[in-house]
């Protein structure tokens, strides 16, 4: 439809979406333009939540490990915009989404208008050449979603191939915004050559796969520290006797020269008076006087001097030429950037190091080659005993060089590659799972270790064969934690197996006991509550249209409170001689439904509150009872009233206010 056709309100809400899309991006960010794009915001706006259905039989372990992982079975869309209580509340979304090779997800051209339409839609085969746009359709409001669903220190790492790097970087930016950009992981999928040139004449056969990293605010994520071993320890040690103990040489520049000119320039070796200069790109990593102080700990003065090496720049903010002055031995002179003499000096210079070298701890800052090779800077293992920080390049299971925006490489031995993460998925439910792609367990867990700290919440919208719910109790297990894990899949209808049950659900429950399919293995532990997102909406009249059992399901889904939002998670009561008493908090304080069904009387009256004593004695519960019923005329200090529906729409993000169910019966309010 051209402008010409559109009407007036219809032209008013394009430009409402263009201003909006503006803000959002911010004053320098940017808005990707694409056929059938709509705002993200407005897609979430429309998203209704569903129903859940707690499938108990699929469900592993006690009452209280059930509580602490969640397996749902649905659209992810929708299964995020139903846990309404974990939004804000997850500090790592770690996903593994469709690479857009053709048939690998689904689209249905109606959800840009409804995306409540149930249909599925149509896998999006290779051919298709409005491929891409629809990629980035069902992309973007996913996206969105997860950012809302992360702490504000939280943080996104999600996988992707060559397919689709650059258009899924470009919507990082611009929902995330590249202020917010942590890193770019490549990771080695395969480590031996393969023809795979993604069918194109004269390509390059594809041996790498790419994790984008951002966080929500990065001002507020923190990048954590892997575990050491005794292998790495060992690279370090003491030959010179150094009191600040174990140490490695480290190399002392870094990237970042054009953004740190005045960190370029040249250092005289104390040994042979040569000039060292960081290697083109780099610059020092180390602020000036500490390698001044460093220098003229081999025994001679040093100072700042301009040497005549051309090395200068223009500030851009006054304009002027500024020269950045090399560190020397004082009194050595220079022309064009040569050292010009006197040779008294550098042989002076030269007798203090090695008298030094030969005697002495050595300064911070050594040469290599006895002295007269390159410069290195000491790193102590006390510094960094207690963890290993992220590494600029990973194929050095050594190097700890702080995570810096930029491209970060880690091997197969790193990261584990491809093939090993079929083997691991086979060994654990046998052949024929039909996965011909599935990430390595060590590249999720050490994502995990970096950027989801203990009894944190792993967030996992297209789970697929449980990769990360399974990296999630191996690190438990290894490190003695207690991370926590929401894995959503949808499963592939086309062949009528939605796989969340037969393969997600099935992998973690065989890990948690140890049973694989290749035999006893050590118990990882925990358990996981398995659900199944229904396709009934959510709203006032369905709530009260529900039977005993399937509003429990929903309270089970959906309630918190504002004290511990995330933790407060609750574990069913599975007892026949209770009648109200339905679930019980990690504070050890019971939960009570007053509910039988639509056509049943649901009050909180003196009768009713005497049982609810009763149980929660008989259970052994604090006296503080949470009690959902529509009505209460009976209130109390010890009682907390949630009412039915009213609450339960709030927990899963309705406005109370505008959406209050009014009841027409009124009672006269009782004080206990």
């Amino acid at each position: 439809m051209s402008y010409e056709q559109m009407t007036r309100s219809d032209l008013i809400r394009l430009l409402e979406q263009h201003d909006q899309a503006r803000s959002e991006a911010g004053k320098d960010g940017i808005v990707m333009s694409y056929t059938g794009r709509t705002a993200p915001w407005q897609i979430i706006r429309q998203v209704k939540p569903k129903m859940t259905k707690i499938n108990q039989r699929v469900s592993v372990g006690l009452p209280s490990e059930q509580a602490e992982n969640l397996i749902m079975e649905g659209e992810n869309l929708s299964a995020m915009v139903t846990l309404y209580k974990y939004r804000g509340q997850v500090d790592l979304v770690l996903t593994d989404p469709p690479y857009n090779t053709g048939e690998d997800f689904r689209y249905n051209d109606k959800w840009d208008q409804d995306p409540n339409d149930p249909d599925l839609g149509d896998l999006v085969p290779k051919e298709d050449g409005s491929r891409h746009s629809k990629w980035l359709r069902f992309m973007t409001p996913r996206l969105w979603m997860m950012r809302e669903m992360l702490k504000p220190g939280g943080v996104i790492a999600i996988c992707i191939d060559h397919r689709e790097l650059y258009r899924l970087g470009m919507l990082m930016d611009e929902i995330f915004r590249e202020e917010n950009r942590i890193g770019i992981i490549n990771w080695q999928k395969a480590y031996s050559p393969k023809s795979d040139t993604g069918g194109k004449k004269g390509g390059v056969s594809t041996a790498t796969e790419y994790v984008l990293v951002y966080a929500k605010d990065g001002d507020k994520a923190k990048t954590g520290l892997l575990d050491r071993t005794d292998e790495m320890n060992a690279r370090y040690t003491n030959n010179d006797n150094d009191p600040e103990g174990d140490w490695a040489s480290d190399n002392p520049s870094g990237p970042g020269a054009s953004s740190h000119k005045k960190m370029v320039y040249a250092i005289q070796s104390p040994f042979t008076g040569e000039l060292h200069y960081p290697p083109s790109g780099a610059c020092w990593r180390s602020d000036k006087k500490d390698m001044k102080a460093w220098l003229q700990a081999w025994g001679s003065t040093y100072e700042e001097k301009w040497i005549d090496d051309e090395n200068e720049f223009i500030d851009e903010k006054t304009n002027k030429v500024v020269k950045v002055k090399a560190l020397v031995l004082k009194g050595a002179e220079f022309k064009d950037g040569v050292f010009q003499g006197p040779n008294e000096i550098v042989k002076s210079s030269q007798l203090k190091a090695e008298k030094i070298r030969d005697s002495d701890p050595w300064p911070r800052l050594i040469f290599t080659g006895n002295g007269y090779g390159g410069p290195r800077l000491k790193r102590y293992l006390k510094n960094i005993r207690k963890g290993k920080v992220p590494l600029s390049y990973w194929a050095d299971e050594d190097y700890e060089t702080p995570f810096s925006l930029g491209a970060q490489s880690w091997d197969h031995e790193e990261s584990g590659h491809s093939q090993a993460g079929i083997s691991e998925l086979t060994a654990v439910v046998g052949k024929g799972h039909d996965f011909k792609t599935v990430k390595p367990l060590k590249l999720m867990s050490k994502i995990i270790q970096i950027w989801c700290k203990p009894g944190g919440i792993v967030l996992d919208p297209f789970a697929g064969s449980g990769t990360t719910g399974h990296a999630v109790l191996e690190v438990n297990k290894a490190t003695n934690t207690d991370r926590r894990f929401i894995m959503i899949e949808q499963g592939n209808d086309e062949k009528g197996d939605l796989y969340a049950k037969t393969l997600t659900a099935d992998r973690i429950r065989r890990v948690i006991s140890g049973n694989w399919q290749t035999g006893s293995r050590e118990p990882l532990g925990g358990g996981f509550q398995f659900a199944q997102l229904k396709r009934q909406q959510v709203d006032a009249s369905a709530v009260v249209a529900l039977q005993r059992e399937e509003m429990i399901d929903l309270l089970l889904s959906s309630h918190w409170d504002k004290s511990d939002r995330a933790k407060n998670s609750l574990s069913r009561v599975s007892d026949d001689k209770v009648k109200h008493l339905f679930a019980i908090n990690n504070r050890q304080e019971g939960f009570f439904l007053i509910w039988e069904g639509a056509d049943q009387p649901s009050i909180l009256n003196r009768e009713v509150f005497k049982e609810v004593v009763a149980e929660a004695k008989a259970h052994q519960l604090f006296e503080r009872y949470h009690v959902y019923a529509a009505l209460a005329p009976y209130t109390g200090r010890t009682v907390e009233f949630y009412k039915i529906p009213d609450k339960v729409l709030e927990h899963i993000g309705f406005n109370s206010r505008a959406d209050a169910y009014n009841n027409d019966m009124e009672v006269e309010v009782e004080q206990g």
